[in-house]
């Protein structure tokens, strides 16, 4: 459970008020409520079974706002002794004094021993406010980072004294007898189908370590804001506890959840899940309010994400766990029933009988030594600050079943995103290799890609389905670029390169790459650059800013075309534009990508070839034959002739 301030509730939810709700004759008004009030509360501590506690008025707080208002009440009976007090969970449980609905439970003070502890309940107009709301459904959607306020909340009058209630974030330092100190308590997340590392990057984010033993393996687009994105898990972004089950996913539901449906209904327990599936991330609370569709639940928010949708869903609880820190109901969520429209700051809000938007996830792991194969199957509701972590950490939590190692290795990703406003769906195959990690490198990959596209300044891609297929093995298998070869050593613009590529690999025998590429005809230098090199990685060599796109189709395109680990380049490097060809067959003809297979090729060399500038010389004129003397004739005379 979550706990508000005053100050941060005026700014943000200023001008809503209860004016035009339509009057209930089963509301209990808050300003009826007086100190000494007795009642009862619902709620579920296992099973589906309601069971009700005994509910006494210590005092309200009537602040500046309608939405600042608190009921303070002690709490006493036999559900609250079996859960060892108030448990996370238990917010949204509805409260009634005079059998009427007057507000639903949503905190506990902190650090309080007792059998009848003291809580705050939210008055039931307060979160009213959302029913318009849903009803008319906006479809703009928002995402806003969760902020505890601390600080003083009010006071109140307890046992014939007045105390002040201030919210900290930790016990003091030195007692306050006039003061009750509240901590702010988040209702769990319960994760079922994720554990070991996938739940610490869950809750704190991708480690700055595996970030630097794998960030080479990132594309250069808006890599600074992915890492950003995925380096803030969801502790720290939406200050709520991660609490792993041990269960997992659907094998959890088939084994404890009912096939009777449990109904929604008001002190009943309710699941607000991010999936569903073999991996099931969300929360349990209790459902404060029910009219017609319009379901109102735990008294504080979830996130906060305003405007959203998540999956509305029955939930069994197996039972209410006691902790150190704060008890907690441990529940299966059971079939979506609706969705939840309104995260805000009073509860959450949704209506049943219409699903959240969603998409598929299939994934599929082979290890290709020990021949296993997992697959795992489950819905992503839609809610892009989310997205590309939960499907990192559960490609890595696959990943890493599948294999039962951390180490070395080359891995094969071959994955299609599709949406329905996406031009076309985006099919790719990459290939990783790793000396310390392979688990990590394409999960990281696929989760940039679905950041990339979620994230884009155009448009909704509207996914539908995500599948992801990987095969693992424990041989490393890269080529090093070693050396690059030419023909001969000067050319004459127009000419063609003869080249050869030696490739060292990973403990193996060399090989060679041999191909060829023609020299401009426009050439006007003395010198050229012959490069080789391997994968995606030119746009880092040159110190290129990231391409910028001018549409949609562009983005999807560029990620469609970005060139493989596996892929070796060789191409001319620093043209000018006057030097090439207006025709683009003759620019193909400066650059020559080839993929060699299942194999990660890296390294890059240069060299550098003479360019012949000197014009033939011209043919001199041929000069004209000599004209034969005329032949004498021959002498009759022994010792003269004339």
């Amino acid at each position: 459970m979550r706990w508000l301030g005053l100050t941060l509730v005026i700014v943000l939810l200023a001008g809503i008020s209860t004016r035009g709700l339509e009057p209930s004759s089963r509301i209990f008004s808050f300003s009826q409520i007086k100190p000494g009030m007795k009642g009862i509360g619902k709620t579920v501590v296992s099973g589906n079974e309601i069971q009700t506690f005994e509910v006494t008025v210590v005092d309200v707080i009537d602040n500046v706002g309608v939405l600042n208002d608190h009921i303070v009440v002690r709490l006493d009976g036999a559900a609250i002794r079996r859960s060892g007090g108030v448990a996370a969970g238990m917010s949204g449980s509805p409260i009634y004094l005079n059998n009427k609905l007057a507000g639903a439970l949503w905190g506990t003070w902190g650090f309080q021993v007792g059998a009848q502890p003291i809580a705050l309940v939210r008055p039931i107009e307060t979160m009213l406010t959302m029913v318009s709301a849903l009803k008319k459904k906006a479809s703009e959607r928002l995402a806003r980072r969760a902020f505890v306020p601390y600080g003083p909340l009010g006071t109140i009058t307890l046992d014939g004294e007045r105390k002040r209630i201030e919210i900290v974030s930790e016990p003091p330092r030195e007692p306050r007898p006039d003061t009750i100190f509240v901590r702010p308590v988040a209702t769990p997340l319960l994760v079922s189908g994720v554990r070991g590392r996938a739940v610490e990057w869950l809750r704190s984010g991708v480690s700055e370590r595996s970030l630097r033993s794998v960030g080479s393996w990132l594309l250069p687009l808006r890599q600074e804001d992915f890492l950003e994105d995925i380096a803030q898990g969801l502790e720290e972004r939406y200050e709520v506890r991660v609490r792993p089950t041990g269960l997992s996913g659907a094998a959890a539901r088939a084994a404890y959840y009912q096939k009777d449906p449990i109904p929604i209904v008001e002190g009943g327990p309710v699941g607000v899940m991010l999936t569903e599936g073999d991996i099931t991330l969300g929360a349990f609370g209790t459902v404060s309010y029910v009219e017609e569709d319009v379901v109102l639940a735990f008294g504080h928010w979830f996130f906060p994400a305003g405007e959203t949708e998540f999956f509305l869903t029955e939930a069994l609880i197996l039972d209410t766990v006691e902790a150190l820190d704060m008890p907690f109901k441990l529940g299966v969520s059971g079939r979506t029933v609706g969705a939840i429209f309104e995260d805000r700051w009073q509860g959450v809000g949704g209506l049943m009988e219409v699903q959240p938007r969603s998409f598929d996830v299939n994934l599929s792991v082979h290890d290709r030594d020990l021949k296993t194969t997992n697959r795992v199957r489950f819905r992503v509701a839609y809610y892009e600050s989310t997205m590309p972590l939960l499907l990192l950490v559960s490609a890595l939590e696959t990943v890493d079943q599948t294999l039962n190692r951390v180490g070395p290795g080359t891995m094969v990703v071959r994955y299609t995103i599709q949406g329905d406003d996406l031009p076309q769906p985006l099919a790719r195959t990459d290939v990783f290799a790793s000396f310390s990690d392979i688990a990590v490198t394409g999960p990281l990959r696929v989760a940039q890609m679905l950041f990339l596209l979620a994230r884009n300044e155009f448009q909704d891609a509207r996914f539908t389905r995500i599948d992801v297929e990987i095969e693992v093995e424990k041989a490393v298998r890269a080529l090093r670029v070693r050396e690059l070869k030419t023909d001969k050593e000067k050319y004459k613009p127009g000419e063609t390169v003869q080249y050869s590529v030696v490739l060292k690999p990973y403990r193996g025998e060399e090989q060679t790459v041999e191909g060829r590429l023609q020299l401009p005809e426009r050439l006007d230098r003395s010198s050229l650059t012959l490069v080789a090199f391997g994968g995606p990685r030119r746009s880092e060599r040159d110190n290129q800013e990231a391409p910028e796109f001018d549409s949609f189709d562009a983005l999807v395109e560029a990620l469609q075309n970005i060139p493989g680990n596996n892929e070796l380049t060789v191409e001319f490097s620093g043209l000018a534009d006057e030097e090439l060809e207006e025709d683009d067959n003759s620019r193909k003809k400066l650059r020559h990508i080839e993929q060699l297979g299942e194999v990660v090729v890296y390294g890059e060399k240069a060299l550098e070839i003479k360019i012949d500038l000197s014009k033939p010389e011209e043919p001199k004129p041929e000069e004209p034959e000599p004209k034969p003397e005329p032949k004498k004739k021959p002498c009759k005379y022994l010792f003269y002739c004339p």
